[in-house]
């Protein structure tokens, strides 16, 4: 599909270029041709851009189409902290019955590996940068590489149901 401003735009390209090759041959003053060259070739390659985001809407360049949060405004970050809030537990639990957690490069979480093949927990994930944290925090130590084990230091606090630590 191609708009009546395109082809008009196409069409003073086209004379624009031929205005070019005259300037090189000294018939036409080159640093208005050259101006006039390049703003019609910028305009050219704009109306491009809006047909093509015109005929395909889910071109990854277009503004509209860069979520800056999800539908109910929360940010992008925020349903995945959720997600790695409600496996804590698991991860901790499974950690502390000696299972170890192993980052995956491609999908960069960190799954619960070690464990008999039947314990639930097997395989529940947490993001890597959830894992990075809690290594930095001294909750885990890394024992080889992207794979974490519990800090045997590290003394799990627990609270009582009146919030007092113990």
């Amino acid at each position: 599909m191609t708009t009546a401003r395109l082809n008009r735009l196409i069409k003073a390209y086209r004379i624009a270029k031929a205005l070019f090759g005259d300037a090189n041959r000294g018939r036409a003053i080159p640093g208005t041709v050259f101006r006039w060259c390049h703003r019609v070739r910028q305009a050219v390659w704009a109306e491009i851009e809006l047909v093509v985001n015109h005929l395909n809407p889910t071109n990854k360049n277009t503004v509209e189409n860069q979520p800056m949060a999800t539908e109910t405004g929360e940010s992008l970050s925020a349903p995945g902290k959720r997600a790695d809030d409600r496996a804590m537990k698991a991860v901790i639990s499974a950690l502390q019955d000696g299972a170890h957690l192993r980052i995956h490069t491609t999908i960069r979480r960190a799954a619960i590996e070690g464990l008999p093949a039947k314990d639930s927990r097997n395989g529940r994930t947490i993001s890597a940068n959830r894992c990075k944290r809690l290594a930095r925090e001294g909750v885990i130590t890394e024992v080889a590489m992207d794979r974490y084990a519990m800090n045997p230091d590290f003394e799990l606090k627990t609270q009582t149901t009146y919030g007092a630590i113990q």
